[in-house]
């Protein structure tokens, strides 16, 4: 039989249960740590590395995306897991050739986890895709260019 004082300890009980589970999940991650995404109707296309420019280890790589339905391509450079959060000057970078200059996230910010979503019409023409940070005293970068011509 459920007595007065079993019940008020099993409410006790779950209203603890519950309080520790939202407070669990209110700090499980930053909100700088969340992953980036181009966004529902891109395909991914390719990733190329991010490499050190003395050591030519690869400490993560810059991510190409492509929607048809926008004629547009996005694209996200991000650090190898164990790096994230840890680098610094994170930046990603877009251009074609008819476009004047680049598109670009990061290049005056300090961002530690990922750089970008960032796009860019290429519809008809070839993107340049290029990815760059510092860890450990290193620079980092990583280029493709004249690639997914579409």
């Amino acid at each position: 039989m459920l007595t007065p004082a079993r019940a008020l300890r099993i409410v006790a009980g779950t209203a603890a249960t519950l309080a520790l589970a939202a407070a669990t999940a209110l700090t499980a991650a930053p909100a700088s740590a969340a992953s980036a995404s181009c966004g529902s109707g891109y395909t991914f296309l390719d990733s190329y590395a991010i490499r050190g420019l003395n050591s030519g280890r690869t400490g993560g790589y810059v991510s190409l995306y492509w929607s048809n339905a926008t004629g547009k391509n996005c694209a996200i450079a991000t650090p190898i897991s164990s790096w994230s959060g840890l680098v610094n000057h994170l930046d990603v970078q877009l251009t074609t050739p008819s476009y004047p200059g680049f598109v670009d996230d990061g290049l005056d910010a300090n961002y530690h986890y990922y750089a970008g979503p960032i796009y860019i019409s290429a519809r008809g023409e070839c993107v340049d895709v290029g990815g760059y940070f510092d860890y450990g005293g290193e620079r980092f970068a990583g280029h493709a260019y004249g690639v997914h011509c579409g």
